[in-house]
Formats: structure tokens, C-alpha cells, sequence
């Protein structure tokens, strides 16, 4: 997936467990009110039922794959 700079999302409460790896640039995770970065070939998980906003504040894109599960659609990941 790409996050172009600059970019966010609304807040959300996923019904899935959410793995992201970043492949280049940034990405910054906004986690129950805690802000995380993380860089090239860092990874985290964000469990269901977690609040979080995703987003890209850089001015470099950021490449980024994400695999959750179960997966992802519209219906389960409960944004604001």
C-alpha cells in the first residue's frame, strides 16, 4: 500500500488484528492517544478493538504492507 505525504485516516476501532511492515519511508501511528513512527523494515500489530489513526505527516511517501485478520472490509473496521 502507499501513504502519499501528508496523508490520514479518521480514528478507528478495528474488529481485526492488523500487521503492517513498513518497506519505505514513514508511517505514524496514533494508538489509544500515543503516537508511534515507524521507519523502513520496522513492524508493528495493533490488536482488535485498539483505537487508532493512521497516517503519513512526512513529506517523503511511505510504502507499507498491511495483512489483517480476519480480514479487512468496510463493515469491520469501525471508523469514526
Amino acid at each position: 500500500m502507499i501513504a502519499p505525504p501528508n496523508w490520514s485516516e479518521p480514528f478507528q476501532i478495528p474488529d481485526f488484528d492488523e500487521y503492517t511492515y513498513i518497506i519505505k519511508g514513514s508511517k505514524q501511528f496514533n494508538i489509544d492517544g500515543e503516537k508511534v513512527v515507524l521507519k523502513k523494515g520496522e513492524s508493528i500489530k495493533i490488536l482488535k478493538g485498539t483505537r487508532v489513526q493512521y497516517s503519513n505527516p512526512f513529506h517523503i511517501e511511505c510504502e507499507y504492507l498491511s495483512v489483517c485478520n480476519p480480514a479487512f472490509s468496510v463493515k469491520n473496521v469501525n471508523r469514526e
